[in-house]
């Protein structure tokens, strides 16, 4: 059986210059991240060269407000070039380490294509999606931070835009996962202990662990010993997002989940004590959106693949040097007592994050989605898509 890859690929307005990637989803583990590998075609490379430079480079842009709103030279973004790479030059290096798709392209197009590959700095942000609010088109958020790769023809080194017409770019995303079977820690527990003319209340929760895959369902262990002449009404469990943005010096939170123990030993009466465990599964299908809720950028309008944002790790373990937005999550446990007794509430970080690829974490990731969404709706005017096998045939369908 012949095996087959995709290649993403994009043309520019004037039909000269075609950049090509083999994947568009790069994944950081354990501080690594993949490199991007790709090629540049320009199918006339004399007359679009003639003194002029070929640059491909990685641009990532963080849009903290959105573009309609803008006027009188006032932006709400900011874009940085984090790798460069000038194309068909004498100063380019041979690179041994060609992936199959830049073997093919080599074989197809001869002289005509370059090879490059492209690098994430060690601190760079996942890639993030901010809402605008809860009746915004998803397949129109401009707001959060965003990666893309371009291709461009430059009169002069400075150059870092080029033409319209003659450039070309692709977006791509950052993501982010965790080998957990490393991060696993002992039982995580946060308890307090309320005193009043009362009486007292305890209160305990605990988790099995601090790193959890988005879809996987998160046990909660709450104890409550109920040694007040008050009657605890109802046990609430609370999944709260926080969001620091680098860049604005600006803090806030949404709560992306919540949930309480019914018919669980509710009501707990005075002298009484009480044990359960909640199975908290924060999803962004089944979360209500409201303005600032971030999610992990999706490429496809398609398929449903939006995910609440994962929890930024710092390979270097202070997330005071990760830049653009900084995601972290808590769960908050909820006693309310009965008349004028108030509230306890104790709280446990945690960390969600990716489920590795192509694993049964994935896949169960996969079928949550589809049951609790519909499929988006198909989009057209996207980048293309190329099928290619082990005989090095490819079907040009961007011409």
């Amino acid at each position: 059986m012949v095996s087959k890859s995709k290649i993403y690929k994009k043309c520019s307005p004037n039909g000269k210059i075609f950049l090509y990637l083999d994947k568009r989803e790069y994944v950081t583990c354990n501080g690594v991240t993949d490199p991007i590998k790709g090629a540049v075609f320009i199918s006339d490379i004399v007359n679009t060269l003639q003194g002029r430079r070929i640059y491909v480079q990685l641009k990532t842009t963080f849009r903290y407000g959105r573009e309609e709103d803008e006027s009188m030279g006032i932006t709400f973004k900011k874009e940085i070039i984090l790798d460069r790479v000038q194309m068909f030059c004498e100063g380019n290096k041979t690179d041994d380490n060609l992936t199959r798709m830049q073997n093919v392209l080599s074989t197809k197009f001869g002289d005509a294509v370059a090879p490059f590959t492209l690098n994430f700095p060690k601190l760079a942000p996942n890639s993030i999606i901010i809402c605008d609010d809860e009746d915004e088109d998803p397949t129109k958020r401009t707001m959060g931070v965003f990666y893309e790769v371009r291709v461009h023809v430059a009169e002069y080194q400075d150059d870092y835009k080029g033409r319209k017409g003659s450039s070309t770019s692709m977006g791509i995303r950052k993501t982010q996962f965790t080998e957990t079977k490393q991060l696993i820690c002992p039982k995580d527990t946060c308890s307090k202990l309320f005193i009043c003319s009362a009486g007292s209340i305890s209160l305990e929760a605990s988790l099995e662990k601090e790193i959890f895959t988005h879809g996987e369902e998160i046990p909660v262990h709450v104890s409550i010993q109920n040694d007040s002449i008050r009657t605890i009404k109802e046990v609430k469990v609370f999944v709260y997002q926080f969001i620091d943005m680098k860049m604005l010096n600006m803090k806030y939170s949404n709560k992306v989940y919540s949930g309480t123990f019914e018919g669980e030993g509710c009501p707990i009466l005075p002298g009484y004590s009480f044990h359960a465990v909640h199975q908290a599964k924060p999803l962004s299908q089944s979360t209500i959106i409201v303005r600032g809720v971030c999610l992990d950028a999706a490429l496809s309008k398609e398929v449903d693949e939006t995910n609440l944002a994962s929890s930024s790790i710092s390979c270097t373990g202070d997330k005071n040097d990760i830049l653009g937005i900084v995601v972290d999550y808590v769960i908050k446990v909820k006693v309310v007592c009965g008349g004028l007794g108030g509230a306890i509430m104790v709280d446990i970080p945690i960390k969600l994050v990716h489920p590795k690829p192509d694993t049964d974490m994935m896949m169960a990731l996969l079928r949550a989605k589809e049951i609790i969404s519909a499929k988006r709706k198909k989009f057209a005017g996207q980048d293309s898509v190329i099928q290619i096998d082990g005989s090095l045939d490819i079907e040009d369908n961007n011409q």
